[in-house]
């Protein structure tokens, strides 16, 4: 369990330094890496374990530089969707890769190994989201 800590605390450290764009913050490359398809604001602040205020700024400042675009939610009119534009797409590609190295280099395993992680990573993720949305949920 340690190492998965360790892991994390070691990539989510080097984010900003590595992925050599300087004008997005830790939060904005983890919106901007999360945003594949279009996504309520509220939906990306429980991805990302934030409060709503926080992807709120962040979305800001991301809109600002041309990568986003808030449009109303068609199925809910009072929520805002975030779209990546062509700019933000090509930018989040760059982010992606750039993150999967440092991770790859980082972790240590090879390509097999880092398939499996994915996966159990991505379990471990559904299954807190889905115990985070209900919490009286026993495990």
């Amino acid at each position: 369990m340690m190492g998965v800590f360790a892991l994390y605390w070691r990539v989510d450290a080097c984010i900003e330094d590595t992925v050599n764009l300087p004008e997005l913050s830790r939060l904005e490359c983890h919106l901007l890496a999360r945003l594949r398809t279009p996504c309520r604001m509220g939906e990306l602040a429980r991805m990302l374990q934030t409060v709503p205020s926080s992807v709120t700024t962040a979305a800001d400042r991301l809109e600002t530089q041309g990568l986003i675009t808030r449009r109303r939610d068609p199925q809910d009119r009072r929520a805002w969707l975030l779209t990546l534009t062509p700019e933000g797409d090509a930018k989040r590609d760059r982010l992606v890769e750039a993150m999967s190295e440092l991770f790859q280099r980082i972790s240590g395993l090879d390509p097999e190994e880092i398939q499996q992680f994915a996966a159990l990573s991505a379990k471990i993720h559904d299954n807190v989201l889905r115990a985070d949305a209900d919490p009286l949920r026993k495990e």
